[in-house]
């Protein structure tokens, strides 16, 4: 991004979003989600749930299968919760309220509110599903969540940063995890076999994440780009462990391994499933998902920096 002058980024992180949003949010445009327990269909991608690899699992029967499935989704749901509260929601209100070393104008701070109220409808509507759910399967296993590794990732990094730059360093990680819009998500829900309600409340989601990468794609750029050059050296250095940890399975293997557990009824051989299923997994550039953060990072002009290059080379990635 060599060639866009300060004027450029301002106008791109101002323009026109806030048009967008009142003619497409889904707050604005959508009825409310409902479910329909009358319709078949699974509440979760079979493909995006390991444990259906695992022929002590298989064998167990399309029942568990289907419980595992809508298990599945509940910790999806609970995720967008976590996520979009704990997360998102705290770096608009830092761009809304906060003194910071980065100027927002009034336009972006609109911009802010306007996903602040798309990021809580979607919360609202997780909880709606999750009490629909609640209430339809009656006696439905309770399990206690793990902190995903996205927050995981923040808290960590923010633990060994001076207080003085952790508000840009959560700033910064949140645009992240906004234009790590993974499109393939949209497929997999659109799969035969998933429930038509589930696929309607995935794609209106993904209608207002698709708006959000476009803003927070924007948010990212223009605040680098104004960052001072000490806090591009502090932030810079701690990325690449950053985006390790939050591209990490950690908190998807531990809920697997209580889920799992539910159904062999016994721990070590819970936590052996699951660590066979990923056996020789690590996060690398290969991955796709961290293609698509890799290349935001690119073009956004982060990777070009010398603290940013360093913080790769020391994980062992050559960017």
């Amino acid at each position: 991004m060599p060639n866009d002058t300060a004027e450029n980024l301002q106008k791109n992180l101002t323009y026109t979003y806030q048009e967008v949003w009142e003619r497409r949010s889904s707050i604005r445009t959508r009825p409310s989600k409902l479910i329909d327990f009358t319709k078949m269909g699974y509440f979760f991608p079979e493909s995006k749930q390991p444990l259906l690899l695992h022929p002590e699992i298989i064998n167990k029967g399309e029942d568990i299968k289907y419980e595992i499935l809508l298990q599945s989704f509940k910790k999806y749901l609970i995720d967008i919760i976590t996520l979009e509260i704990k997360m998102i929601d705290s770096a608009c209100r830092m761009i809304i309220e906060d003194d910071l070393p980065v100027y927002y104008d009034d336009q972006v701070k609109l911009n802010a509110n306007t996903v602040m109220i798309d990021e809580y409808y979607h919360v609202y509507i997780a909880r709606s599903m999750l009490h629909q759910i609640n209430q339809h399967f009656l006696g439905l296993k309770s399990f206690s969540y793990p902190i995903s590794d996205a927050s995981h990732a923040v808290y960590k990094l923010q633990s060994s940063l001076d207080k003085e730059y952790c508000k840009m360093f959560h700033i910064i990680a949140v645009c992240i995890f906004e234009t790590t819009l993974v499109r393939e998500l949209i497929d997999f829900f659109n799969a035969e076999d998933i429930h038509p309600c589930i696929k309607h409340y995935v794609n209106d989601h993904m209608n207002d994440e698709a708006k959000h990468y476009g803003f927070f794609y924007d948010l990212l750029c223009y605040t680098w780009n104004n960052l001072s050059e000490d806090f591009k050296n502090v932030i810079g250095q701690c990325l690449a462990e950053f985006i390790k940890l939050y591209l990490h399975i950690d908190s998807d293997k531990l809920f697997y391994q209580k889920l799992c557990e539910s159904y062999v009824e016994d721990k070590d051989k819970s936590i052996q499933i699951v660590n066979d299923l990923y056996k020789g997994f690590v996060i690398s550039p290969d991955i796709p998902i961290v293609k698509n953060v890799m290349n935001v990072l690119k073009k956004s002009n982060i990777t070009s920096h010398n603290a940013t290059k360093s913080g790769f080379a020391k994980i062992g990635w050559n960017i």
